[in-house]
């Protein structure tokens, strides 16, 4: 038998954290990326929570992180018009239940980050220019084709591919083929908003510092805003005529005409940057579809496993998508590890690989851990987008009358706490708690290594 070796599709920020797990974890592995460098500058901002932080501080990467990124502030709340509809403080009342608020951090950085935090034999193992293909199930393991004709092979392949994940997609043909009851939809994602985000220079706003934080809210479309200490990024989620299982055509993801419906949305209060200023500033700019839901099926006969967006998909409103993604490969490792260890116990031998039924039982095992609360996430990011973009006139009067209430916020935060206070952390990585708030963790940090 070939010893164990594990096949990463993807390498965004889930997909890295992955090959650092798995390389402290003593677990050989491969990283197949499809873009042309591992740190290409595609996408907007991404929001880091307690939960995304706590990992990847476990990862010995949170002083790194924290230099890159910019701490969340209050955020101030307008409608289109920039009449003033209350504050929201999430932020600093996530700081003190958990002793670190949530930043905000470049999807380029982010990435650095994760990267160059790799040890070298660790970055070796990643393949770039390599888009995932097809996947094939072996008698002792997968068998991955590229679009370039090259295929590797492994013990199983973890799919962080993102939301059109080629894995998923052969997973489920691996599923009719068998004729398996376990077969997901075909489209298991429904999209109800589309989002236009850009950057643009924090020049255009040099009265604001870094860290501040904006929304404007209103009928079928609302806005977020971040500052870092160079750009600023804002996004507009616009909702659509009718939601839809299908992906959207080029021509449904224009910028400059999304940018020219919402030209006279104000984004910060007193409306000294509206949308079209921004947009006339831009220094990138991308619309994407925003799809939701989360996938029956995050495994497939101990061979695949499904993480982040391949697995789940939020709408961006709470920025919780990415640090779902983190801490789904902390259980999944978890469940990796363990697995091994018993293999190499029970055989008394520390090249012994788990049984396929062992790897399914782990599969299983991550997502029951896993899901509940990822449905749980998934919900309340939509029904944050709902309420932004005034989805009926119940939720307006929520969203401009009720949700500024400071005891409201509290008692939504304190309802929270205990779902974000259960989240895992790797078994087999001692580490010291940074995290220490009015909150208590329900697992404390390892102090010492849970594998041989």
């Amino acid at each position: 038998m070939s010893p164990f070796k594990v096949i990463i599709a993807g390498g965004g920020p889930v997909g890295l954290t992955a090959a650092h797990a798995l390389s402290q974890a003593g677990i050989d592995f491969l990283l197949l990326e499809g873009h042309h460098q591992v740190m290409a500058s595609v996408g907007s901002n991404l929001v880091l929570n307690p939960q995304g932080l706590r990992a990847l501080s476990q990862l010995g990467l949170l002083d790194a992180l924290c230099a890159v990124s910019d701490r969340l502030l209050p955020t101030r709340r307008i409608d289109h018009n920039a009449r003033d509809i209350g504050t929201m403080h999430i932020f600093p009342i996530i700081q003190q239940q958990f002793g670190l608020g949530s930043c905000v951090i470049s999807r380029h950085d982010l990435l650095k980050v994760l990267y160059e935090a790799l040890p070298a034999d660790a970055r070796a193992k990643i393949l770039t220019s390599k888009k995932v293909a097809t996947v094939t199930s072996l008698a002792d393991g997968v068998e991955v084709v590229c679009q370039d004709g090259t295929s590797y092979t492994g013990s199983i392949v973890i799919g962080a591919d993102g939301v059109h994940s080629m894995v998923r997609k052969s997973m489920r043909q691996l599923a009719l083929a068998a004729g398996s009851s376990e077969l997901n939809d075909e489209k298991p994602y429904l999209t109800t908003y589309r989002c236009l985000w850009l950057r643009f220079p924090k020049s255009l706003v040099p009265e604001l510092e870094p860290g501040y934080t904006a929304e404007a809210h209103g009928v079928n479309a609302s806005s977020q805003l971040f500052l870092g200490q160079e750009t600023g990024v804002v996004a507009i989620y616009e909702r659509l005529a009718q939601p839809t299982s299908e992906r959207l055509a080029r021509t449904e993801l224009d910028a400059d005409a999304m940018a020219a419906r919402w030209e006279h949305m104000a984004l910060i209060p007193g409306g000294s940057l509206t949308m079209k200023r921004a947009y006339q500033n831009k220094i990138e700019t991308g619309v994407v579809s925003l799809e939701e839901g989360v996938v029956q099926h995050w495994s497939w006969n101990g061979r695949i496993a499904l993480v982040g967006d391949a697995a789940h998909k939020y709408t961006p409103s709470t920025g919780a998508g990415c640090n779902t993604g983190i801490v789904d490969i902390v259980s999944l490792a978890n469940e990796l590890v363990a697995a091994i260890t018993n293999a190499r116990n029970s055989a008394d031998d520390l090249d012994a690989s788990p049984t396929q039924a062992a790897l399914a039982e782990a599969f299983d095992n991550y997502q029951h851990a896993r899901y509940d609360n990822v449905v749980d996430g998934c919900n309340i990011s939509s029904r944050a987008t709902a309420l932004s973009t005034w989805g009926s006139g119940i939720l307006k009067l929520v969203d401009r009358y009720v949700m500024s209430i400071p005891a409201v916020q509290r008692k939504i935060m304190a309802a929270g706490a205990g779902s974000v206070a259960k989240m895992p952390v790797f078994s087999f990585i001692p580490a010291e708690e940074r995290f220490v708030g009015t909150v208590a963790w329900q697992t404390p940090m390892p102090q010492h290594l849970a594998m041989a």
